[in-house]
């Protein structure tokens, strides 16, 4: 099975899909993810390792590029784990006012799993030139899936 090509794979701008589960990696895949952040106007980018986002296992790769913080939002069907692998970021959740309830510095030398429960808000906030982390969730990805503050 040929390797994953973020050249061919592209399904939206910065959204990369496997073509089938248990498909390679490159292994320079983080370096290629990064680069393809620093490119793209939200300085995200990701790579889905489910082949549509009908799934019900969701698997994906992000890397997100210096400055970049996320609007404060939830998941209200799903929970949501959260692997960091490069880089630093602050993880925060918060109330239905915006105030901060718990932060945590994520950090890819220590890739300890956060997991995020049902209907919590959060934000994530790049502390580093890059960051890249895993998130596993379930599916299938509706544009219900998220829902901002």
């Amino acid at each position: 099975m040929r390797k994953i090509n973020l050249s061919e794979n592209e399904t939206m701008p910065g959204v990369f899909h496997a073509s089938a589960w248990g498909q390679p990696i490159d292994e320079n895949l983080l370096e290629l993810l990064i680069e393809k952040a620093k490119v793209n106007s939200n300085r995200k980018a990701r790579l889905c390792l489910h082949p549509t986002p009908d799934e019900l296992l969701q698997v994906t790769y992000l890397a997100f590029s210096s400055p970049y913080s996320d609007k404060v939002h939830k998941h209200p069907h799903r929970p949501e784990v959260v692997i960091p692998v490069h880089g630093l970021a602050r993880h925060s959740t918060f109330d239905l006012t915006g105030r901060i309830l718990n932060s945590q510095v994520l950090d890819g030398s220590n890739p300890v799993a956060n997991s995020t429960d049902v209907n919590s808000w959060h934000s994530l906030e790049v502390l580093s030139d890059s960051f890249v982390m895993i998130e596993i969730g379930t599916g299938p990805f509706l544009s219900t899936s998220t829902v901002y503050l």
